[in-house]
């Protein structure tokens, strides 16, 4: 018998970790396709590529720590 509480904790953190990686990666890519999309606008606005940014730099964190 073991003695942690909670033997399928250090799964079920990993498994959080590689969602929330999932999650940040798929809108950080579908921000850049926005930022760049947006490059070509007669007008291009700001906040693409600031959102991009913000996602990218989620994305390398939340991988980096994992």
């Amino acid at each position: 018998m073991s003695s942690d509480p909670d033997p399928g904790r250090e799964r079920r953190r990993a498994l959080q970790h590689e969602t929330l990686l999932g999650f940040l990666g798929f809108f950080a890519f579908l921000a850049l396709v926005q930022a760049v999309g947006n490059l070509f606008a007669p007008e291009p606005a700001l906040w693409p590529g600031v959102l991009a940014g913000v996602l990218v730099g989620l994305t390398w964190w939340v991988w980096r720590r994992g």
